[in-house]
């Protein structure tokens, strides 16, 4: 029975769900599964960190759905610095962070067989890893690329310099290849898919009006439900979980705002929803938000159309492309949603099998990767 444990600026707890959730979820089924939360501290509480709930448990250990969950707080955490003159100091803010870490997290280390590194600030403690269990696996969960969202120069570097001591990477999309020293250790996991979910039955939390569904935060676009509340008097916008961004929302009848909730309080809004929307801003946004993007995966899941900007449309069935900010398109985009009746299903592997590829990748040589990055 492997014993696993991830690292990663996400809690197992935390209502929001990413797809280290549902990897560590699967983890659990097979063997005993440890959870480390890094990058916590009273400054990023202050920026909105979405584990603030989280805080009256952190520095303890909880067992929650079989893993063994930790939430490493303190009074700072290093952040990225962006000037070049100071990156001698955001180096030293790293370093100290990693040499004050808590005797539990070396435990922990030593103890696991396989060790997942999600980007983030996880990837500065690679080297640590290794050093501290050599025999381990270890397993770097390349959710974003390091630079798309933003990450210090020291996670860059620090990333860089030790990607040799991965064992394995995981690439939810190729786009994230070109991210990479090279492409030898990745292998092409996407994301995951639970069928049992979408067979389930859930009341519907609209009544006898016609509602729309958003959920999550990621660069939220509060104009696309100001340009389409009005237009569409007679569809709900219900918007799950975006934080401080809906502080940019008109105050109209049919715009439903809701703080955030589980994950599994959302699915009704999901299945009964006419459409989802994806409200991404136009940031510049990497190309892999095609593969990566869970909520849009969610609404083929549940055979619902997807309203999202042209550069999220992929070539997926059932999503209807607009471009932010123009009236004209978000309006054609809706109208098609709401006209559309054929059948929605997609082709995605469970996360049973996108574990299997990363514990054992070798048994999987279809997708490795074996060029350079």
């Amino acid at each position: 029975m492997p014993r696993s444990l991830v690292i990663s600026v996400h809690d197992f707890r935390s209502r929001r769900k990413a797809s280290v959730h549902f990897i560590t979820q699967e983890l659990a089924k097979r063997g005993a599964t440890r959870f480390f939360s890094v990058g916590f501290s009273r400054l990023s509480e202050h920026r909105g960190d979405t584990r603030t709930d989280l805080k009256d448990r952190a520095n303890r250990t909880e067992i929650v759905d079989g893993v063994q969950c930790y939430l490493y707080h303190k009074t700072w955490h290093p952040f990225t610095l962006r000037k070049a003159a100071l990156l001698p100091f955001e180096r030293l803010l790293f370093r100290a962070y990693r040499a004050t870490m808590p005797s539990i997290f070396r435990r922990w280390v030593r103890w696991a067989d396989f060790i997942f590194v999600e980007s983030g600030m996880s990837p500065i403690f690679i080297a640590d890893i290794r050093r501290l269990n050599p025999n381990a696996k270890i397993i770097y969960l390349a959710s974003d690329d390091l630079s798309v969202v933003g990450a210090a120069e020291t996670v860059k570097r620090d990333f860089v310099k030790h990607f040799d001591k991965i064992d394995t990477v995981r690439l939810p999309s190729r786009f994230l290849l070109d991210g990479l020293p090279h492409g030898r250790s990745a292998v092409f996991a996407p994301h995951g898919i639970d069928r049992s979910l979408a067979e389930k039955s859930y009341p519907n939390p609209y009544g006898t009006r016609k509602g729309c569904v958003s959920v999550g935060s990621m660069l939220f676009d509060a104009s696309f439900f100001n340009i389409a509340a009005p237009l569409f008097p007679d569809v709900d916008f219900h918007i799950i979980g975006a934080g401080k961004a809906v502080e940019g929302l008109d105050d109209r009848p049919n715009i439903i705002v809701h703080a955030e909730m589980p994950f599994a309080e959302t699915l009704p809004y999901v299945q009964h929803a006419a459409f989802g929307v994806a409200p991404y801003r136009d940031a510049d946004t990497p190309k892999y938000l095609i593969d990566t993007s869970l909520k849009l995966k969610q609404f083929g899941l549940f055979g619902i159309p997807a309203v999202c900007p042209d550069f999220a449309l992929g070539d997926t069935v059932g999503r209807f492309g607009y471009r932010p900010g123009n009236a004209d398109s978000i309006s054609a985009a809706i109208k098609s949603a709401l006209a559309y009746d054929t059948p929605i299903s997609i082709d995605a592997p469970s996360w049973s099998d996108i574990v299997d590829r990363l514990l054992t990748p070798d048994r999987f040589p279809e997708h490795r990767f074996s060029s350079a990055g």
